[in-house]
């Protein structure tokens, strides 16, 4: 029988993915606070982090013929190399600071997308290196690198599905750097959640399943707004203090 523990998690997860299957973020920052209502911090950030993965392979196993590699070395590579520097700078730097002006950036860069201007306001693609070191950098250092990654895609002006897939495949990029740390000193942890863990997955799967019906139903412009919208939103709670 499940019981108020699993099912909010099951439900959350559910929920969480299908309606952050098109802003290519924003799943594990809704899962983790669910999980840690009802359990331990590393069981929590654990096995958020291996349905994160899974569900970001499974996008990439529906949408891989959409995806664009040369995005994805342009872009990505140098997420890896942030994430570590970040991390490495997490306990040097005040990241309530950081948090702030991060969200004020998203801010910009979400607003930017929904003005009659928008087609003429594009960054230069010369600079991209420079999104995928800020996403990794943020992403190591205060958590919250999928936003600001989603910001830049936007910027390419490409099909939603190449954004999906592309946003998938780097977010799962940083998860297989940083999954294999947490198993390694908290193996117990899988085996004795094995069965939140496949139930959770197995919720988050059906909600991007159902998602990409959804998906296919958007129009371009309309499926640039709903990110756009998404990550203004990230921005403003940010700029709070209330992520």
């Amino acid at each position: 029988m499940i019981d108020l523990s699993m099912l909010l998690p099951i439900l959350a997860a559910f929920l969480a993915a299908g309606f952050t299957l098109m802003t290519g973020f924003g799943l594990g920052t809704i899962l983790l606070p669910v999980f840690l209502l009802f359990y331990d911090v590393k069981v929590a950030i654990l096995i958020v982090a291996v349905v994160h993965l899974s569900n970001n392979l499974l996008k990439l196993s529906l949408f891989k013929e959409n995806l664009n590699l040369e995005i994805l070395k342009r872009f990505g590579m140098l997420t890896l190399v942030g994430a570590f520097i970040g991390a490495y700078l997490q306990g040097s730097i005040d990241s309530a600071a950081v948090k702030v002006i991060l969200g004020i950036v998203l801010i910009f860069l979400g607003l930017k997308e929904v003005l009659p201007s928008a087609e003429q306001i594009r960054l230069p693609k010369k600079i991209d290196f420079i999104g995928g070191f800020l996403s990794g950098l943020l992403g190591g250092f205060v958590g919250n690198q999928g936003a600001i990654r989603s910001a830049y895609l936007l910027n390419y002006n490409i099909p939603k599905e190449t954004f999906i897939v592309t946003a998938a495949v780097i977010a799962s990029i940083v998860d297989i750097t940083r999954i294999p740390i947490y198993i390694f000193y908290n193996r117990e942890i899988l085996t004795d959640n094995i069965t939140l863990l496949l139930i959770t997955t197995a919720s988050a799967f059906a909600g991007t399943l159902i998602g990409k019906r959804i998906v296919s139903k958007f129009s371009h412009k309309a499926f640039k707004l709903y990110v756009a919208g998404a990550i203004v939103m990230i921005g403003i709670l940010l700029s709070l203090r209330i992520l």
